[in-house]
């Protein structure tokens, strides 16, 4: 924006420059004449070199809004269907191939990339969904992969819009930051937690209040596997795989001003909460 106030001030200075050239016709007989004349090029040449800078400094703030452009959308969607189309189609036939020659290892590293794959491909076009429908498209991934490894999962999710409640659960920005932990939660219990069933809970934790533009609420995921092998403590300080994806929770938490707890769970197994 600074640009179009410096043409602004320049533009000034070439109209004075030129209304004292105009008040004499012998003005550049003169050496003030000579030096009106002089300001006047140096503020036309200055004028010009500072009036595309302003033209793109205005399309620059136009392009801040909120919500992306239709160029931003369209590319897209074509980077979301090139992904689907090529890298997709290559792991369902990796996936195939590996029913023929049996290797759970590598079974289980396919579907979790086909997984992670589709959930990028999902999150590409959905900006500004609220966090029930980014759920919603979530459960529907995961839950052929859980029960392909012979994983039960159990969901209860509380959505007050689809139920006609007051409120609404947190969108766009938010919304995301919040399914990133999940899927950071689920894709340790598929790598790591060898567990049979998955818990996944939404539910309100307080009164909306009149100001709040989101309900107050706690998402839970919990599962029954082998649970917590070193102190939580102690990982949340190590450069380690497992202390960085749980440091990565904790900030997404910490950035939507909610928070982050993981514990072991009563009856076996891990639990993972985040709160807003």
């Amino acid at each position: 924006m600074i640009y179009v106030w410096q043409l602004l001030l320049w533009g000034i200075q070439l109209l004075l420059w030129l209304f004292c050239l105009a008040q004499d016709s012998a003005a550049l007989q003169s050496v003030i004449g000579w030096c009106a004349a002089f300001g006047a090029l140096i503020s036309a040449v200055t004028f010009v070199w500072l009036l595309p800078k302003a033209y793109r400094s205005l399309l620059w703030r136009r392009r801040k809004s909120v919500r992306p452009s239709r160029e931003v959308q369209l590319e897209r969607r074509r980077m979301a269907a090139a992904l689907h189309d090529g890298v997709g189609s290559q792991l369902v036939h990796l996936i195939s191939l590996s029913e023929q020659h049996p290797a759970p290892a590598m079974r289980r590293a396919l579907e979790q990339c086909l997984l992670d794959l589709r959930l990028i491909v999902d999150s590409m076009d959905a900006q500004d969904e609220s966090l029930g429908v980014l759920l919603a498209r979530f459960r529907h991934r995961l839950q052929p992969v859980l029960e392909r490894q012979g994983i039960s999962l159990h969901w209860d999710v509380w959505d007050p819009e689809a139920m006609g409640g007051a409120g609404c659960l947190p969108r766009g920005s938010m919304a995301r930051e919040i399914m990133a932990v999940v899927q950071e939660a689920i894709s340790n219990v598929l790598q790591h937690a060898q567990a049979h069933e998955v818990w996944i809970s939404l539910a309100a934790t307080a009164q909306t209040g009149a100001s709040s533009v989101f309900v107050h609420a706690c998402l839970s995921i919990e599962d029954d596997g082998k649970g917590l092998i070193q102190a939580v403590g102690q990982d949340m300080g190590t450069e380690s795989s497992a202390g960085m994806g749980l440091l990565n929770m904790r900030r997404r938490a910490q950035a939507i001003g909610g928070k982050f707890e993981i514990q072991p769970r009563m009856a076996g197994g891990t639990k993972i909460t985040i709160t807003w």
